[in-house]
């Protein structure tokens, strides 16, 4: 069709209409080339921002996990904070398209937290990762792209300072008491009340003894946080005043206590241990073995029984030593005299069984036979009733005092009236302060007491057998008077001392718990 004006006359189309077109196209197809490029670059970034704060949000955490179990500066503890933050990181849920290699994990013993945060010296832990993710719209120019990111969590460094005052003991058993940390959770968020650290000097402060042999060399107390839960730990050794010369025990005993740990025979307990409703310092029974050597008259006219003549013991050692034998022929054992020289006298009310008897050695008219007796301490464990346990408490936790009602604390102190039946149980008493930390000791100063708790310890055992004229004859274990162990038990005395706590440090903004600091 052709075009034509008013007056009819035709029109021609300009010649460079259709090479228009063509440019319009090119510009548009020109133009659509950097908005394609724009909108995909916008779309990737988008992918990368959010990836980095995936990756910032898992290096964060794995920062606070490593930083809730750096705790101390050793280097045992720096390798479990770097640990922990590296399995975190490592079980983190993060994109599948990230491509994350390992994490770097260090640790700062004097790290600082930021000034939004009170600055303040801390503990502090960082974490560092890389991770490769693959372009969408823009992979035309750029098939790949790496996002890193770094996160460092603190743990304020508080100084938390403890001293133990009067250390006192009135017993005939050894009583060593010592300072330990409850260990952190498997998970790192809390604390595991139901294990202990592994003896040993670093994990187990000296607080003091009725055994000087006992005393060490010099100490370090460890470093701790205000928040650290502290447990107070008690080793006691039956007899064991008997090495040591002990002027407030008064006499010689010898004898197995009434769970049947034997003469020397050691046992640690623990305040920390809150089990499955039970009071603090429960402990698992130990087991050791005896040889008990008996010599019978044979003559027909002799009518007298077998008499013990030597006894072989190889009795609990304490943590981290090695048993050892103690052989004690009747002529210089205490208890040789009748009544007293049965078995009971030596395995008191231990669970034995027999596992050996000798051949008879026949000497003239008399006979000697070996019997070895496999036994098991039983603490805790009913006389009437050895299936089931007794309500025995080994510790009772006493707070609210003055400072001079600690500084007047001697061997002669009195324990608190009443406190028989009333040893921190986990419902009630001082359970909160079985293992205080030193917040909470330093939080009693608001009440108007001293920042301290007196640990009032007894090894709930009581004394061998028919022993009870070591007094007061009170006691805990379920057993009749007369019968093996009664005696001086739940005296609560057989070890006793205070202990101190101040805090100082933390942020000038009040931080105490692991902050992100970085």
């Amino acid at each position: 069709m052709r075009l034509r004006d008013k007056k009819g006359i035709l029109l021609n189309r300009p010649a460079s209409s259709s090479k228009q077109h063509g440019v319009y196209a090119l510009m548009l197809v020109l133009l659509l080339i950097p908005l394609i490029a724009m909108v995909g670059f916008a779309v990737d970034y988008a992918r990368m921002v959010q990836y980095k704060s995936d990756l910032q949000n898992a290096v964060d955490e794995a920062a606070l996990a490593g930083a809730s179990v750096y705790t101390s500066n050793t280097s045992t503890i720096s390798a479990t904070a770097i640990s922990v933050a590296t399995q975190y990181f490592n079980h983190a849920i993060l994109p599948p398209a990230l491509v994350v290699g390992p994490p770097t994990v260090s640790t700062n013993a004097r790290g600082t937290l930021n000034a939004a945060q009170g600055g303040g010296v801390a503990f502090t832990v960082t974490v560092s990762a890389t991770a490769t993710v693959g372009n969408t719209f823009f992979s035309l120019f750029v098939p790949s792209a790496t996002v890193s990111a770094s996160g460092t969590a603190g743990d304020p460094i508080i100084t938390s300072m403890i001293k133990f005052s009067n250390v006192n003991s009135q017993a005939c058993d050894g009583n060593t008491a010592y300072l330990y940390q409850v260990p952190k959770s498997a998970d790192g968020l809390g604390y595991d009340y139901g294990a202990v650290p592994p003896f040993s000097s670093d994990n187990y402060y000296w607080i003091g003894s009725s055994i000087a042999s006992t005393a060490p060399g010099a100490q370090t107390l460890p470093t701790f946080g205000a928040n650290q839960p502290l447990g107070m730990a008690l080793l006691n050794t039956t007899n064991g005043n008997a090495v040591d010369s002990n002027t407030y025990c008064g006499v010689t005993v010898t004898g197995a206590n009434s769970y049947g740990s034997p003469n020397q025979g050691s046992q640690m307990f623990y305040s920390s241990l809150l089990l499955n409703g039970e009071s603090p310092s429960e402990n698992s029974n130990a087991s050791y073995t005896v040889v008990i050597q008996t010599t019978q008259n044979t003559s027909h006219h002799s009518g007298r029984a077998p008499q013990i003549t030597q006894v072989t013991l190889t009795p609990p050692a304490a943590p981290g030593q090695t048993p050892q034998q103690i052989v004690y022929p009747s002529s210089n054992y205490p208890l040789a005299q009748a009544p007293y020289n049965i078995q009971a006298s030596y395995t008191g009310g231990a669970d034995c069984t027999i596992t050996g008897t000798s051949a008879p050695v026949i000497n003239g008219s008399s006979e000697t036979v070996d019997t070895t007796y496999s036994c098991t301490t039983q603490y805790r464990k009913q006389a009437s009733n050895p299936s089931t346990y007794a309500a025995n408490c080994s510790l009772y936790v006493q707070t609210g005092v003055s400072q001079s009602y600690i500084d007047g604390l001697t061997n002669n102190s009195p324990a608190p009236a009443g406190i028989i039946g009333q040893c921190s149980t986990t419902s009630g008493g001082g359970a909160q302060y079985a293992a205080p930390s030193c917040a909470q000791l330093s939080a009693l100063a608001n009440t108007g007491a001293a920042p301290a708790a007196v640990f009032w310890w007894d090894d709930a055992g009581g004394v061998g057998p028919q022993e009870n004229y070591y007094g007061p004859s009170d006691h805990c274990a379920q057993i009749s008077p007369g019968s093996p162990g009664y005696g001086e038990d739940c005296e609560y005395k057989n070890n006793f001392f205070a202990a101190e706590c101040q805090v100082e440090g933390g942020t000038t903004s009040g931080y105490t718990e692991v902050v992100l600091t970085q």
